[in-house]
């Protein structure tokens, strides 16, 4: 099994959008999303990266890449990450989320809504394993952001 991150291009912007929409239905569980405000962003805009995650080259999720951090003003985040369902429990989303890290050496900040604890569960254990416990974690509920949050360097 390989693998890959590949930065999505402008053209693949519609494929893009509806792995979105997918991604949006299952974590809000909702039928009809509203549009992804930030998608075009994400080519008009510096420090912006989306990413499929492609497993033997077939598109099995997306990761998008920014700095708009709320803690830690100094840093990437991961604003979505999405592993399609029938590419989960193997191990694809860890690889990939190491991989991403492994891109952008430095400050780190990961956020999850409050109610996806399959979220927060995930990226605790990846990001433990990743930076061997040497990160924090706080929960934030204020007008910008309801949940957890975990901040670590990776440039050590």
């Amino acid at each position: 099994m390989n693998v890959e991150l590949f930065l999505v291009e402008k053209e693949e912007k519609e494929v893009l959008k509806r792995l979105i929409e997918e991604y949006e239905r299952e974590l809000l569980n909702i039928e009809e999303p509203e549009e992804y405000k930030y998608l075009d962003s994400y080519w008009e805009k510096e420090n912006r990266f989306p990413y499929f995650i492609k497993v033997d080259e077939k598109i099995a999720g997306f990761a998008l890449i920014n700095d708009y951090n709320l803690v830690n003003k100094d840093g990437k985040n991961i604003a979505e990450f999405y592993v399609k369902k029938e590419f989960r429990k193997n191990g694809i989303g860890k690889m990939a989320a190491m991989e991403i890290f492994d891109l952008f050496k430095g400050n780190w900040e990961i956020r999850e809504l409050k109610e996806n604890i399959d979220g927060q569960n995930f990226w605790k254990k990846v990001i433990n394993e990743y930076i061997k416990g040497n990160f924090e974690e706080i929960f934030l509920d204020n007008e910008k952001w309801q949940g957890a949050v975990q901040i670590f360097k990776n440039d050590l």
